[in-house]
């Protein structure tokens, strides 16, 4: 029997995916095409792991019924929230529990049916002008990871601040097979107006789906096309998403923008750059590749 285990000895960086803000900030520098490229160890952790998923596929299409490859186990992760704020007001960033318990159920209500679960494990409250405003400098949340980091490499933990840079609302650390007890900078950053009421807390999904080691569903850059079209450049690795280009309106009406390809664009998908009001779930590919990235996370070292 083939063991899979989603591990490569190649694999030692993670970097961090971005989501932007429904309104640009163009003073902080930063334009609505702002979306850094993963690296190339991702990319390469990632079609090792698309490889692994295919030859199972391919075995249980010859037998159905093996139970061993076709079981996946539910997940449950520890949660801690870190609220980094300027002063002690709302206006300051300082979220309230309720927002807090309201954020935790919309990331539940969107992981439970793919089989992950968010236990909230710990909640902290820092008042800190420092800290609270992000500078486009602080590429990974290593400043924030090394005051207020709780638990292991499989342990979220979420940094609440009152202004990410530029045109970004959120970003998250993606997972990586080695890590040598160091990893600072694992976690998710984002603004605390896109929690419930004031957001609809969806980009926090979006975040966690990278931090579950899912790329974005559109056609990306790689390390030779900087500019991606619907045949060159870097899809997600995901046989069900189709390949289509970044969105380029704020509409959540059905397109095809690559028209020569199968599949209309997943104008719906939480992995998507549509506005969050559009999403509404994973794929089944999607949902597979999290438990394997999960595996990834699990086993690293």
């Amino acid at each position: 029997m083939k063991s899979f285990t989603y591990l490569s000895a190649l694999m030692g960086v993670s970097s961090a995916y971005v989501y932007p803000r429904g309104t640009a900030n163009k003073a902080a520098g930063f334009v609505d095409s702002d979306c850094p490229s993963p690296g190339e160890d991702f990319w390469a952790l990632s079609a090792m792991v698309a490889g692994e998923e295919k030859m199972k596929r391919e075995l249980l299409e010859q037998d159905p019924t093996n139970v061993t490859l076709s079981a996946r186990a539910d997940v449950t992760i520890d949660t801690y929230i870190h609220i980094v704020a300027t002063g002690p007001n709302q206006a300051d960033g300082m979220v309230l529990d309720d927002q807090i318990m309201k954020q935790m159920v919309v990331i539940n209500d969107a992981f439970n049916k793919r089989g992950f679960s968010f236990k909230l494990a710990g909640t902290s409250r820092t008042v800190s002008q420092d800290l609270a405003i992000i500078d486009n400098k602080e590429e990974k949340t290593e400043k924030l990871g090394a005051k207020f980091r709780r638990g292991n490499y499989q342990a979220l933990n979420l940094y609440i601040v009152k202004d990410m840079p530029g045109n970004i609302a959120g970003d998250c650390s993606l997972p990586m097979t080695r890590h040598g007890g160091k990893y600072l900078h694992d976690g998710c950053r984002f603004n605390y107006d896109t929690l419930p009421a004031k957001g609809d807390g969806k980009v926090l999904v979006h975040e966690i789906g990278h931090w579950l080691g899912l790329a974005h569903t559109f056609q990306e850059g790689d390390t030779n096309t900087l500019n991606p079209s619907c045949t060159a450049g870097h899809g997600d690795d995901v046989a069900d998403t189709p390949v289509h280009l970044r969105p380029q309106t704020g509409s959540c009406d059905p397109v095809k923008s690559c028209p020569g390809v199968a599949g209309s664009d997943p104008v719906s998908n939480f992995m998507n750059y549509t506005p969050s009001k559009c999403w509404t779930g994973f794929t089944d590919g999607q949902a597979t590749r999290m438990h394997s990235m999960w595996e990834v996370r699990k086993n690293a070292k």
